[in-house]
């Protein structure tokens, strides 16, 4: 469990440490009642519950039965293919390539999930439900953030860090605040299971990209070379298409050379001397 997170941010050239701290049982107690007292306002201002929302979403077409069904069976698979990944079908010895590919099927999973989710809370995020609720992850922030030096808190207010919520230091604070309340780690990437299994092998960098363990060139889901920048490159680097025709750093082909074929050479037009006689 983590309580307590400290950070540094820079200002006007300036480093600013501060320390996020987990919720006193008090603290956490005003910030209930203050998610509760905001939902209240939200239903006498008429704005939508979560079960509201969700039924305009059927009823526009945003969300469906299917979409519901698309993310459960998308969970299961993920779940699936990891027992798949560490225990194997109890059969035969599994190969490493066959794992790659389970993994990498995890990790196309796991992303068609995310987006779908995503989607889905995005349509969310005006209920009354999540409203009360970012409102009192705002209250939390508010009173948990302290600066390092002098233990003195950070805002004074709910109300001083809404009105500055969009700052550097309180996008820090908030983030640091997400590490403490769900367990968010800054590398939890690095902890996913199929992640887990790559890096064992060598099968990714650190910044958990493919490479090809015999090269080490980095790699898409397809076993295509890519640089640094995300381009299709060939052995020699130079960069290409899907089909492998070279283009140029600008993303254009580069041109063959043609044979003019369409323009006529011009006739060489004769030129006579007239001979003169001596007078």
């Amino acid at each position: 469990m983590i309580n307590i997170v400290e950070k540094t941010v820079e200002i006007d050239g300036k480093e600013v440490k501060i320390v996020v701290r987990r919720p006193s049982n008090e603290i956490a107690r005003k910030a209930e009642r203050f998610r509760i007292k905001n939902w209240n306002e939200n239903l006498d201002a008429n704005i939508p519950t979560k079960k509201q929302v969700a039924q305009r979403m059927i009823d526009l077409g945003e969300w469906s039965d299917e979409k519901a069904k698309e993310e459960d069976d998308l969970t299961k698979k993920i779940g699936e293919l990891e027992r798949l990944l560490y225990i194997g079908d109890g059969k035969s010895k599994p190969k490493l390539s066959e794992g790659r590919n389970i993994a990498i099927e995890i990790r196309k999973a796991r992303y068609d999930l995310r987006e779908l989710i995503s989607q889905k809370l995005s349509l969310e995020q005006n209920s009354a439900e999540a409203l009360a609720d970012d409102a009192k992850f705002d209250f939390l922030v508010a009173h948990c953030t302290f600066y390092k030096s002098t233990g003195k808190k950070v805002y004074n207010s709910f109300e001083e860090y809404s009105n500055k919520s969009t700052d550097l230091i309180a996008f820090t604070a908030a983030q640091a605040l997400g590490e403490i309340m769900y367990n968010i780690q800054p590398d939890f990437e690095k902890d996913l299971p199929e992640n887990k299994f790559l890096s064992k092998f060598g099968l990714v960098d650190e910044e958990l990209s493919l490479i090809d363990p015999n090269s080490g060139h980095t790699i898409d889901l397809e076993g295509r070379r890519i640089n640094e920048e995300g381009f299709y490159v060939d052995e020699d680097g130079n960069r290409i298409d899907l089909e492998g025709n070279k283009i140029n750093q600008d993303g254009l082909y580069e041109m063959v050379e043609y044979e003019n074929d369409l323009v006529q050479p011009k006739k060489k037009t004769r030129t006579t001397t007239k001979k003169t006689s001596d007078s």
